[in-house]
């Protein structure tokens, strides 16, 4: 996805394929704790994941100017269009605008419709990133949603069926996605942040992403959960795993395990990549 401002690399040509360009470097956007009082970037060149700084980020990254980003889901609209005979890019220009900043990507074909996501960044989301990245002039080739990236991840180490459930415990806050899969691709029903480690808010989230799940997608109820936490997490992994359980309780096939690791948004874009 090309943030129109920042996207000079490849302006003489009219017509390319983002989705053929390969970033160098995947950026978390949402901050991590550095030392005592400063935020900070996780970031990796496909291998190892760092952090750093901001400001100590721009060094890092040197002259590796292609750069993918993960985002929060409230700065980046994801949907999943399903089209017979009509234009997606005209879709996509009608549906989000022609200041925002589109990727649209073909999922498959279900039935006689062709599906797609379409991801995309409004102009006002597309100023805060922009005070964000730690470069003057970065051409941003990818933006991904967290919860895309994360379900990524997800897939990589376990399968995944039907409607499931992420709680992504980080330092600051717990991230929750509903997700499915779709032709083999992974689509966001909805997400939700905890700011507080109340178990009590956690579970009201729970139990209305549910409902949103069953909703939406017209399936089953979640069955399937994710935790993923390390050491650093605002609440205990066991302690979400309870208040998962409590939430969708009465509901005897639910399966919930906990993952450890703490950067499973930029080690999932990049298993995105290979893919």
């Amino acid at each position: 996805m090309k943030l129109p401002k920042l996207f000079e690399l490849f302006e003489q040509t009219e017509e390319i394929d983002l989705w053929s360009i390969k970033p160098d470097i995947y950026i978390d956007l949402r901050p991590f704790p550095y030392g005592m009082t400063e935020q900070a970037y996780a970031y990796s060149f496909g291998e190892e994941v760092l952090v750093s700084s901001r400001e100590e980020l721009a060094s890092k990254i040197e002259d590796r100017t292609k750069l993918g980003l993960v985002l929060a889901n409230n700065m980046i609209s994801s949907k999943f269009f399903l089209v017979s005979d009509q234009d997606i890019h005209e879709i996509a220009r009608s549906s989000f605008g022609a200041d925002a900043a589109v990727d649209v990507f073909y999922a498959g074909d279900i039935g006689l419709e062709r599906a797609y996501v379409v991801n995309a960044v409004d102009s006002a989301s597309r100023r805060i990133i922009e005070s964000q990245l730690p470069l003057s002039e970065p051409t941003v080739v990818r933006v991904l949603p967290a919860s895309f990236a994360v379900s990524c991840f997800i897939r990589s180490l376990k399968e995944t069926e039907g409607t499931y459930l992420i709680a992504e415990c980080r330092p600051y806050e717990i991230y929750l996605y509903s997700c499915a899969i779709v032709e083999g691709t992974v689509v966001t029903l909805s997400s939700d942040v905890v700011k507080s480690g109340a178990s009590d808010v956690l579970q009201e989230k729970i139990v209305f992403m549910n409902h949103k799940a069953v909703r939406f997608y017209r399936t089953d109820s979640i069955l399937q959960v994710f935790v993923i936490a390390d050491d650093n997490s605002v609440m205990p992994a066991d302690d979400v795993s309870k208040a998962v359980s409590s939430a969708l309780k009465g509901k005897v096939k639910v399966s919930v395990e906990i993952l450890k690791e703490p950067f499973p948004s930029v080690k999932g874009a990049w298993l995105f990549e290979k893919s």
